[in-house]
């Protein structure tokens, strides 16, 4: 049961990453100075902190850790890309 849960932390932690990072790139692109370097300061701190934990923990796990990361940042990178469609969605079926 551990091994599940730590595999559900590091995809969720890789998922909201992802989704700071392309709203960092987004206040690059529309040339947000302040908004770009909070983002820029917490997604360093929090790439440094997931490399801290991966190399340090664990070590049975690693590859499938790894993955389930990487999965994480992959479905993250589609729910910022995809949200204006999946909200359209939700408020067609709510009728909002």
């Amino acid at each position: 049961m551990d091994i599940i849960i730590r595999h559900l932390i590091f995809f969720s932690v890789g998922v909201f990453q992802d989704i700071l990072i392309t709203y960092y790139y987004q206040t690059i692109a529309k040339e947000y100075a302040w908004r770009a370097a909070f983002f820029s300061t917490i997604v360093t701190l929090l790439n440094l902190l997931i490399l801290y934990e991966i190399l340090a923990g664990i070590e049975d796990q690693i590859f499938t850790i790894i993955l389930a990361y990487a999965v994480g940042n992959g479905v993250g990178t589609s729910l910022v890309i995809k949200k204006h469609q999946i909200l359209k969605l939700f408020y067609k079926k709510t009728g909002r």
